[in-house]
């Protein structure tokens, strides 16, 4: 289950399967509560599309006021529609300032707010309850065709030493099949990684399918060994909710991007 709560003006979700975890913070952000005009109204946490750097700076501060840690903790990447995860522990460290390439991060270290950026593409996040390892994952179609979230899993087994049976998943707002129609390259792109499926549904159209990204990134997850009752779904459409999330597909290229992140909270 995820639940809507609110803190003035701010808005955000939480996943029931993240919050049994005592040693972390979580949160979808949505696009209420900032200082944003439009298009970009009103917590947009991008610089990129045109808003104006001393808003989306407000808005940040205004996250991490809510749930208390210092915004030079916020970890973002330049996201690139890959499926690139950073590795932070106590021997792989981020330069204060860096923004790397990446489309997600996966640490045991306290502190680090771990973030990825969303405007109809999935984020994932990800926690070990018995190792203490979380992980943020952003996945556009091109991600998900590469298998981001399934390779995510593969680093906590392989980096942290973890058994998959102990993660727990939660997939927040997301563009939804009823709004996100994609043409034959992007299926066929999805069929040449062997990742094609019952997510693919027959559009009204001629050579068009509706894509249903969440559901796409379940079947990896539960693929690569996490048990379904442990993979949860937001199930909101980004494109449906205009009330609640900035929507690339909706509203066009200029439009906000909201924030989600999870982090190991200290001591």
């Amino acid at each position: 289950m995820f639940h809507f709560r609110t803190r003035g003006t701010f808005a955000y979700l939480q996943s029931d399967a993240l919050d049994r975890f005592g040693f972390l913070s979580h949160a979808f952000c949505t696009r209420l509560g900032g200082t944003s005009p439009a298009p970009f109204s009103s917590l947009n946490v991008s610089v990129r599309l045109g808003d104006r750097p001393e808003n989306v700076r407000r808005n940040r501060e205004i996250i991490s006021e809510t749930f208390d840690f210092p915004d030079e903790r916020l970890i973002l990447a330049h996201q690139v529609h890959g499926d690139d995860l950073l590795i932070l522990t106590e021997k792989d460290s981020i330069a204060p300032g860096t923004v790397p390439a990446c489309d997600g991060f996966i640490t045991d270290r306290p502190g680090w707010v771990l973030c990825v950026k969303t405007a109809d593409c999935v984020p994932v996040l990800i926690a070990d309850g018995k190792r203490k390892v979380v992980c943020a994952v952003h996945a556009g179609w091109r991600g998900t065709a590469l298998g981001i979230a399934e390779k995510a899993v593969g680093i906590f087994r392989e980096r942290f030493s973890a058994d998959p049976r102990d993660l727990w998943a939660a997939i927040g707002p997301a563009i939804g099949a009823c709004c996100y129609e994609v043409d034959g390259k992007v299926r066929s792109e999805f069929a040449d990684s062997g990742r094609f499926g019952s997510f693919f549904i027959p559009s009204d159209k001629k050579d068009r399918w509706m894509l249903d990204l969440t559901a796409a990134n379940r079947i990896q997850l539960e693929e690569a060994g996490i048990p379904s009752g442990q993979v949860t779904s937001a199930d909101l459409c980004t494109s449906c909710r205009r009330d609640a999330f900035f929507s690339h597909r909706r509203e066009g290229a200029v439009t906000g991007r909201q924030l989600n992140f999870i982090l190991i909270r200290e001591g």
